[in-house]
């Protein structure tokens, strides 16, 4: 059954990728880019969803699927929350969840859960976690939009989270290779290489 949760989700796909060397969220990844695994795993969840890219080669994937997408040229993490934020304007939107694009084994029912669990309790701030150790997407209630929104250079959500503790909620994940993000190359062989491919399946 669809549902559409009253979040918006900005799905934060502006990187350098430094460390990777090249493009991350355009590798291949058992047959598809990395940043089709987000796309597919928050696809008919929330009221509104946009990508937010610095990179024309992932607003033309975008556009070849009918997602909405910002091309932008901002240099800062901070810039791109801000503006999936702006574009995320309808007023019922109870929160804003927060997806990084380099999650390939993140399973659709994980997000669901996440949503589910913060509509239980849309004054905390929920994210995902293996155990105790959290991880991404995060989810943030509507008062917390004008602090999002003036965040520090280059600083995330993570930086709320920290601030204010007692509000933050741990949803739990099936398997820990959910919340593995890619950064190197090396992590994109070790996920090959642990056998990780097969929650793809």
């Amino acid at each position: 059954m669809t549902k559409f949760f009253p979040l918006g989700c900005i799905i934060m796909a502006s990187g350098h990728s430094t460390r990777f060397g090249s493009n991350k969220l355009l590798q291949e990844f058992q047959g598809q880019p990395l940043i089709q695994y987000i796309l597919n795993t928050t696809q008919d969840l929330f009221t509104e969803r946009v990508v937010v890219t610095r990179y024309r080669k992932i607003a033309k994937l975008c556009q070849e699927q009918g997602i909405p997408y910002l091309l932008h040229d901002k240099p800062y993490l901070n810039d791109t929350i801000r503006l999936g934020m702006a574009y995320c304007q309808t007023s019922e939107l109870l929160g804003y969840a927060f997806c990084t694009s380099d999650q390939p084994f993140l399973r659709w029912q994980s997000v669901s859960l996440l949503c589910e669990s913060f509509i239980k309790t849309p004054y905390a701030i929920q994210r995902l976690a293996y155990g105790q150790s959290p991880g991404n997407p995060m989810i943030f209630p509507a008062d917390l939009a004008s602090e999002l929104q003036c965040l520090p250079q280059d600083k995330g959500g993570g930086l709320l989270a920290k601030k204010y503790p007692e509000r933050v909620r741990l949803v739990q994940v099936q398997d820990k290779y959910e919340l593995f993000d890619i950064d190197t190359v090396r992590d994109l062989r070790q996920c090959l290489n642990l056998g990780a491919a097969q929650y793809l399946k």
